[in-house]
Order: C-alpha cells, then structure tokens, then sequence
C-alpha cells in the first residue's frame, strides 16, 4: 500500500509551529515508527528540516512551491499533485491541508480537517479573511465533499462536518491526536527555576498557551484575572504564543484591556517558546487556564494533563471530550466563573492532587502510535 503523505504543514514556515504541523509531524513519525510491513510511505516536503528526526523506510519528494509564502499555493497544487501521485503510483494520497486537496484517478483521497473554524465563526471571521484565503477555503470546502474519506479530531467535529457540508456521516472517522512521552511531570520548582532564568519571571504564575483569535475567548482570560488578582493572588499570568508579540488588532485590544485593568506588571508575554521551554511552563505553573470557544480537539489540555497541571477550561465543542472530570470547568460567558473556580481550588490541595492524577491517567490513553495504527486500518479501507 503506497501512500502519499503531505508533510508539508510540519516544514512550512506559517504552520510548523501550530497544531496542523505538530499534527503533521507528529503523525508522520508515529506512522514510521509503528513500521507496519503493509505501509509504503512517501511524504511530500517543501525542504528537509526536520527530515533527520524522522527514523524509519520513506521516500521524499520535495514539491514545487511558489517562491514566497503564499494563500495561493493551492493552485499549482491543483495540478501538479495530481501529475506527481501520477508519477508514485500511490495508492493513497493523505491531504494534511485542507486547501491541498487533489484528485488522481487510481488514487483514493483522505483529507484531515481538525475543524471548521471558518464556517462555525463565518460572522467573526469574514473581516479578517484575506479574500485570496476565502477563495481557497471556498475550493477546499467544494473539494472536501468529494474525498473517499474525512478524518477528523474529535465526535464535536464529525458532527459539525457534518451538519455544514454535503459529507457522508459513514465517510468521516474520528482519529483521536496523540501526546507525546516527552510531555511528563517535571520537579515544579526546578522547573520555576529555568523559567526564571529564561524569562525573568520570578513569581508564582497562571498559564495560558495558544493563539490570539477570536474563538480563543481571552478578554474573558483578563476580566477573570483582574478578580482572581483582586481576591489576593499575588502571582501573575504568563500568556505564551508567538501572536502574542505581533502588531495585530486582537493583541492591541488585549493590551488595551490589560491596561485598563492596570495589569501591565502582572501580565507576561514570553513570546513562542520551544517544546522543552512549554513542559516547565505546564509543570511550574499553579494553574493551567484555557478559555477557548471552540476547538477541534484541545492538544494544549492534553499536554497540561500529560504534565500534571491543574487545569481551568470551559465545557464547550471537543474539551469535554478529551479532558472528561479530569478537569475543573467554568462557564465560557462568565469570567467570574472562571475567578470563582480558582479560588475553590487554589487553597484545596487535596482537590488539586486528585484532578492531576486524574489528569495524568487520562492523557495517557491518547497515543500517536494508535492514531497511526488506526489510520493504517483506514487507509485499507478506501482501497
């Protein structure tokens, strides 16, 4: 069974450092590393970082691109990828990125889509949509309903898939994500230590990690701080992402209501921090806050879980999903709520004790390896 894998969400420059190319990767690896005798693979590349991490029997075939990052790289994927499944006489052709869907007849199709953001939030986004990206969102919708199969992170997005597209609910399979055992428990005070070192921060802190956008709900995450500060919290809340640091509207918004809050002091931006850098900030942190409207799956709870961290998160779309009563939830409208609920909890170590081994037992049923196992078993049953 030969099968074309797209690793280019993992290689390319605006993806590698988000959930698609950690998916991408991660994946990948997990296929390789499984080393099933009935699995052919190619992956399909935009240069070779990375490539040396990777262990195990693949071809590379590093694909044309345009010369600058660009919305409309779809296009000639429209037509050379058809030309180069042609050439590897692949079975199977896995689309990692939904505006990288191609057809070849001989070729059966199977298209990731971890949510559907842009139809789900259609109102919130469409100001902020390029209309070169809507274009390509628009072909890949279209294209999308044609594929042999849909895989998806969570039940939450099947359903969603479903009831938004013209896709056959028997075509789309759910493949849970994995965590990685490099994501572990570390001593929280050496932990504090690095951090303190890196960063200069000192205090006790708060922790949030993900992008800026609008699902990810963080003005609430401030209004709930300014109370949490206000109730006695002396520590302060560390907010990592690359986003953070850029001059976009949603971070000049935050920054506005950090100031009128007069948080500026107790609010941290650490900017993108590397793998290793993340496992302290899970283990060192008093708290794991995440406020998000809507995921697709949640890999930043499962990898606080998978840490130890005493989690904060709302009841909405995958999180119940894949964080169960591991847990301690708070109303996505209320930032009270979210106040209220650190306060029952900062003080209740007994509490914190057993969400963390709740929380560790839980995250360890998620595995790269039977993701892999499993997409294997889907790839057969297209053929």
């Amino acid at each position: 069974m030969r099968v074309a894998f797209d690793l280019r969400p993992a290689l390319k420059k605006n993806s590698r450092r988000r959930g698609i190319g950690k998916y991408t990767f991660e994946l990948a690896k997990a296929l390789l590393e499984v080393a099933d005798p009935r699995l052919e693979l190619i992956l399909y590349g935009c240069g070779k970082e990375k490539l040396d991490l990777l262990t195990g029997p693949y071809e590379y075939r590093p694909l044309f691109q345009l010369p600058k990052p660009s919305r409309l790289s779809w296009l000639p994927d429209r037509f050379l990828l058809p030309r180069q499944l042609s050439r590897d006489r692949a079975d199977v052709f896995h689309a990692n990125d939904i505006t990288s869907i191609a057809f070849r007849s001989g070729t059966k199709t199977v298209v990731t889509v971890h949510d559907l953001i842009p139809l789900v939030f259609r109102e919130q986004m469409k100001k902020s949509v390029p209309w070169d990206y809507a274009l390509a969102l628009r072909e890949a919708f279209r294209r999308m309903a044609r594929a042999d199969l849909v895989v998806t992170d969570s039940a939450h997005s099947k359903s969603d898939i479903c009831g938004h597209l013209p896709v056959d609910p028997e075509r789309v399979a759910v493949v849970y994500l994995g965590c990685d055992s490099r994501f572990a428990p570390r001593e929280p005070a050496s932990a504090r230590g690095r951090i303190a070192a890196s960063f200069g921060i000192c205090e006790p802190f708060l922790f949030y990690v993900g992008g800026t956008d609008y699902r990810k709900n963080l003005p609430l995450l401030i209004d709930a701080f300014a109370e949490i500060r206000r109730s006695g919290y002396s520590g302060v809340l560390t907010m990592a992402g690359e986003t953070f640091n850029w001059d976009i509207d949603e971070v000049r918004r935050l920054r506005i209501l950090i100031a009128d809050h007069k948080l500026e002091r107790a609010v941290r931006f650490p900017g993108f921090v590397s793998e290793d850098q993340l496992i302290d900030f899970y283990s060192g942190c008093d708290m794991f806050l995440f406020p998000s409207l809507y995921e697709g799956f949640g890999l930043p709870v499962l990898e606080a879980l998978r840490c130890g961290s005493v989690v904060l998160t709302t009841r909405v779309s995958s999180i119940p999903e894949v964080a169960g009563d591991a847990v301690a939830y708070f109303d996505h409208n209320d930032p009270s709520s979210l106040a209220r609920e650190f306060q029952e909890l900062y003080g209740n170590a007994p509490r914190q004790e057993q969400l963390r081994s709740k929380g560790m037992a839980r995250a360890a049923g998620f595995s790269w390896h039977e993701a892999a196992r499993k997409l294997l078993t889907l790839y057969e049953s297209v053929l």
